[in-house]
């Protein structure tokens, strides 16, 4: 068993996500990212995809609009190749009369999205 010092809170390691939490943090070495392709524009990237499953599409414009938020998010960190996705993305919506009835978390994601990657998305 190794020993990292004196390691407080949970602490995940592995492939996926890792959250570190304290107040000082040192690192040492080469190559290191942290907070990796901006997490704010993937948050919220996350939330577009809880939404969709409230919206009223056929299986073709779920599938395209899954598309081009997958294509968002390889996108990242590029904020202007993101945003070109997201424009694509919130077109598909409006052509498919979804957004005329989206929801509150829809709107508030898009509008959020739009302010991050400084595109209007709505």
């Amino acid at each position: 068993m190794s020993t990292f010092g004196n390691v407080h809170g949970p602490v995940n390691t592995g492939s996926g996500n890792q959250f570190v939490a304290g107040r000082d943090q040192y690192l040492a070495g080469r190559d290191q990212h942290i907070g990796g392709a901006a997490p704010q524009l993937t948050q919220e990237i996350d939330r577009l995809r809880e939404a969709l499953d409230e919206l009223r599409l056929t299986g073709a414009e779920r599938k395209a609009a899954e598309a081009r938020l997958d294509e968002a998010e390889r996108a990242l960190p590029d904020k202007a190749a993101a945003g070109s996705h997201l424009q694509r993305f919130a077109a598909g919506l409006r052509d498919a009369g979804a957004l005329a009835t989206a929801g509150t978390a829809l709107v508030t994601s898009m509008r959020a999205l739009g302010a991050l990657v400084g595109l209007p998305l709505i």
